[in-house]
């Protein structure tokens, strides 16, 4: 009953609204096609389906898929989300299970060497990005190491500033809680909006900020904001409406950590934001009949998201060919 009610979204592989933080085609074009084929290209491989076991390993390796040091499945892995990941991981260990410093970072080290990228990726720089980022170069400040001076590196920096932030995000708290499932119902939609908030049930975000040139000799600092960055404010803003508690978001690198509440007046406008791209996607979903109509209708945005960069260069080629870009 609810599939046919539906039937508009389902069957182009939509099931439900998250932050809207990437361009439409590429979201049709991740849910519709991408993870349609991997879904059942994993079936395949657990042995759930019938099917040629060799193309469905090679869909899988197309869209750089791995096991990662939790067994839990990653996709097209770079070294930013990786460590991000790593850090809340170490967070999760020294917040809500209790574990000594020394412990939770050996296991948040482990989940950040497990990463995996494509084969399309250069995996010399990768393997480099690993190393600069465990180098000990730095003071506990996150400075440059004076000569003869004892460094730590920046994932133990930042591992430990994101957990000072948190500390103070969640002050008071009697209980801190984990990564929990949001769901509900935005104005207009029809739709359910789901989301993940990383602490006290969507009411405290996570944000790392990498160094950039990390592989080099010469690293940068990535800085620390001034105000909530966009498309976090839109991410929180939708917890916001489902929860009713006023979210804070922690940002962390080697440098230290600043923590932001959003204000009512931000969180309202970011929602209007969010609830009118979710009712727009319902409406072009509504009037095409299959994934390759939906995606003619949308502008791509090849040449300026970030969603493309890194992408397997035979995905992007069949993307491009559904959105009728022939170069």
């Amino acid at each position: 009953m609810i599939r046919n009610n539906f039937s508009w979204a389902y069957s182009k592989g939509y099931y439900h609204h998250s932050n809207p933080s990437t361009p439409d085609f590429y979201t049709f074009f991740d849910k519709g096609i991408l993870r349609t084929e991997r879904n059942l290209a994993l079936d395949v491989v657990k042995g759930k389906t019938e099917g040629d076991i060799l193309q469905a390993k090679e869909i899988l390796a197309k869209s750089g898929y791995y096991l990662d040091y939790r067994n839990k499945a990653q996709f097209n892995d770079n070294i930013n989300m990786c460590s991000g990941r790593a850090v809340e991981y170490f967070c999760d260990l020294m917040l809500i299970d209790g574990a000594m410093q020394g412990e939770a970072y050996r296991e948040a080290l482990n989940l950040l060497t497990s990463l995996q990228t494509g084969s399309w990726i250069d995996q010399d720089k990768v393997k480099r990005q690993l190393e600069g980022r465990q180098l000990p170069r730095y003071s506990e400040q996150g400075k440059a190491t004076k000569k003869d001076e004892i460094g730590t590196n920046e994932f133990e920096l930042v591992c430990k500033n994101a957990e000072l932030g948190l500390r103070e995000a969640m002050h008071g708290a009697n209980e801190i809680v984990g990564q929990t499932m949001l769901r509900g119902k935005l104005p207009g939609c029809e739709l359910d909006y789901l989301g993940f908030g990383d602490y006290q049930e969507g009411s405290v975000e996570l944000k790392t900020q990498w160094d950039t040139n990390v592989d080099t000799d010469k690293p940068r600092a990535n800085s620390l904001p001034n105000k909530i960055k966009d498309p976090h404010l839109k991410q929180i803003a939708g917890y916001w409406h489902l929860t009713g508690k006023i979210p804070r978001i922690v940002y962390a690198n080697r440098l230290g950590f600043v923590v932001f509440q959003a204000t009512i007046d931000q969180l309202e406008y970011a929602l209007q934001d969010i609830t009118a791209a979710c009712m727009r996607r319902e409406k072009l979903m509504m009037v095409t009949e299959n994934v390759q109509q939906l995606l003619k209708l949308c502008d791509p945005h090849f040449g300026d998201s970030f969603v493309w960069r890194d992408m397997n260069p035979e995905i992007l080629k069949q993307a491009k060919e559904l959105g009728g870009v022939t170069r």
